[in-house]
């Protein structure tokens, strides 16, 4: 006869999958009648790219939810609207950025983006470009805009 802590466990890990399988259902590889998403959140990429290179980092932040959370390279959290305003205009002399998408997964109302960001700023004269790896959870907002969810990036291996 099975103990009670095994019962609980066996309970736990069949929530578990179920939420896995649930997560896995809504993202799933675009079709032909799907692939509008996938536009949209190029669009919007492109469109942080610009405000980025015209030096609107609060419209880079405003992509973000108001409860957006992002990750930085070094572990740091940065969450909530007011944060990320902050985090974003603290960026000095933004020169230019660019994201390469790699994967856009998900459905109409949830999706996941894998890439690589340039991003490149002026120090003392000399242009700088940071490049990682980023993951990014985008989630359509009520008003049906694309907005990010979640943010983490990290840096490229050393090779």
């Amino acid at each position: 006869m099975p103990t009670p802590q095994a019962v609980a466990l066996v309970g736990v890990r069949a929530c578990s999958l179920a939420a896995v399988v649930a997560l896995l259902s809504a993202c799933h590889t675009p079709g032909k009648q799907d692939r509008l998403y996938v536009l949209e959140i190029e669009a919007r990429n492109r469109h942080l790219e610009e405000q980025f290179r015209t030096g609107n980092l609060l419209g880079v932040a405003d992509v973000y939810a108001d409860d957006g959370v992002l990750l930085d390279a070094r572990g740091e959290r940065t969450a909530g609207r007011e944060e990320l305003d902050a985090y974003w205009s603290a960026i000095e002399s933004p020169v230019d950025w660019r994201l390469d998408i790699e994967t856009i997964r998900g459905s109409d109302a949830l999706a996941y983006e894998v890439g690589t960001s340039h991003l490149s700023t002026r120090r003392e004269g000399e242009v700088t470009t940071a490049v990682n790896h980023f993951l990014v959870l985008w989630r359509r907002e009520p008003g049906g805009e694309w907005r990010i969810t979640l943010d983490a990036y990290w840096p490229l291996p050393p090779r």
